[in-house]
């Protein structure tokens, strides 16, 4: 059954539910928090609520709309350089842009508002003034909250709304939740710039106050991840100074480093020695308590599962220019016969998730992100100097014999190659593409289709005015209220 936010954000802020009141049982499983009909009241129901915020956002076989699943195959499929397996359907849809209305159109929209309410749970309760333990414990959990309500506001706004540097965030964005709306209330979209301005002020706030830790903590949001997320904000936002900066700190001054060379293809597995070292961020699978079912973002890679992305034919073509780079180490060929005898030898599958069954985790953000950040933001500076070393950093950790990247080659558009390259299946090719105004183009004719299914024209060839590029906003969304139904994206 579809939810929708503002239906069940009126069951009231010591739930902040968005779902419906009848529904409330969402959050009333022990492994996932406190009983929704009650208020925080100790610091043991703070930690229970701080687990169940973050077990929404690493999904479950029921809400994958978010980092379950499709927040990681959003902008890759989307993009050129992953595409849908013809024999798959999980992703078809949002690869060949075959939604008509907010009635068939996927969404990103119910699990990152549970993210924003279970946030908002933590902190009212965390700032409330009635728990009694630790108060430095009590600051960082509602620092940690702030962040991961901050990326779920950041992520919406990409998702549905125009990229800011397209119209300086002037076209309508998300609803921005902090509190409980009384039944009464229909709000309605915030700008982009609004929405901007807010996740900007929470994370630096968050950074000023200093209540996160600035240790490694795997699974857990630290003073780094907020930091990333924010880089990631201001190069979206266009504030490239910011931006290097924030990704320059990050760098230099983190606990972070780059998986080496020969680490690179077994790092990505968390059973590797090295593999704590790049993610700044990452969502932890530890047990047969999480989310280990078929839909999850692994099993939609993996041969094994559901086999339903491969990467693209063009993508591929580009790799070959170096067949020394260590990123060949997490693509694989096909081993079963039927794909073997579509693809050959190419390694079209993605093996950067291994398994859910293995309970790998999946890295969120990692350091190398954080070197391409500051690259392009360089870049667009026009410190040339700076682009080129960051640039390099990547390309030579690629391959430490390769030719190093000159500072007149150092541009956009080299490093958006680069990090075509590096972060492929991260989620990030539709985002890049959108904010410098690239064209996505999948092919042009029969003769260069490659794998692709047959798509139509509007699929083929696009850039950030075509209107399907935003998805609509959800169907359940405009029932429930007038002012957003007013407000839908253009097209729909």
């Amino acid at each position: 059954m579809k939810k929708n936010i503002f239906k069940t954000i009126i069951c009231g802020f010591a739930v902040l539910a968005l779902t419906s009141c009848a529904n409330n049982w969402l959050d009333t499983e022990p492994s996932d928090g406190v009983d929704a009909s009650s208020a925080i009241t100790t610091d043991e129901e703070l930690y229970s609520a701080r687990t169940g915020l973050y077990y929404m956002f690493k999904g479950s076989s029921s809400y994958y709309d978010y980092y379950g699943a499709r927040m990681w195959y959003y902008a890759d499929v989307r993009g050129e350089d992953i595409q849908n397996e013809p024999s798959g359907s999980r992703t078809t849809s949002m690869y060949g842009f075959t939604y008509r209305t907010a009635s068939d159109a996927p969404a990103i929209w119910t699990t990152p508002y549970r993210v924003i309410r279970r946030a908002c749970r933590v902190i009212e309760a965390a700032e409330s003034g009635n728990l009694t333990g630790d108060a430095a414990w009590i600051a960082e959990m509602a620092a940690e909250a702030k962040v991961l309500r901050a990326l779920a506001h950041f992520d919406l706004v990409r998702v549905y709304g125009q990229t800011y540097t397209a119209d300086n965030g002037a076209s309508l964005g998300v609803p921005i939740v902090t509190s409980a709306l009384g039944i009464e209330e229909t709000p309605g979209r915030n700008t982009v710039a609004e929405v901007y301005t807010f996740i900007e002020n929470e994370l630096t706030a968050v950074i000023n106050a200093g209540a996160l830790t600035t240790d490694i903590n795997t699974g857990y949001v630290n003073e780094w991840t907020a930091k990333a997320i924010l880089a990631r904000v201001y190069l979206n936002k266009g504030d490239n100074a910011n931006a290097l900066r924030i990704a320059e700190d990050i760098i230099n001054n983190s606990p972070y480093e780059l998986w080496a060379h020969e680490e690179y293809a077994e790092a990505w597995a968390k059973t590797s020695p090295a593999h704590i070292k790049e993610p700044i961020f990452e969502i932890v699978m530890t047990g047969t308590t999480d989310w280990v079912d078929r839909e999850g973002i692994a099993n939609l890679y993996q041969e094994s599962g559901y086999a339903d992305m491969i990467m693209t034919k063009s993508f591929l073509n580009m790799m070959s220019e170096d067949m020394d780079d260590c990123r060949w180490g997490v693509m694989l060929a096909a081993q079963t016969e039927d794909y073997a005898a579509k693809y050959g030898e190419d390694r079209v599958f993605l093996n950067k998730y291994l398994a859910m069954n293995t309970f790998n985790s999946l890295p969120v953000i990692r350091l190398s992100e954080m070197y391409l950040t500051a690259a392009e933001a360089a870049a667009k500076t026009g410190d040339a100097t700076k682009a080129a070393k960051y640039l390099n950093a990547i390309v030579l950790r690629a391959n430490p014999n390769a030719t190093p990247v000159t500072e007149a080659e150092a541009t956009v558009a080299r490093i958006s190659i680069e990090r075509r390259k590096e972060l492929v299946g991260e989620g990030h090719r539709l985002f890049d593409a959108m904010r410098n105004n690239e064209t996505i183009t999948r092919y042009t004719s029969e003769e260069d289709r490659g794998y692709h299914s047959p798509l139509n024209e509007e699929a083929r060839s696009f850039d950030r005015t075509f209107f399907k590029v935003l998805l609509p906003i959800p169907q359940a969304e405009l029932d429930v209220n007038p002012t957003i139904a007013a407000q839908q994206n253009p097209g729909y």
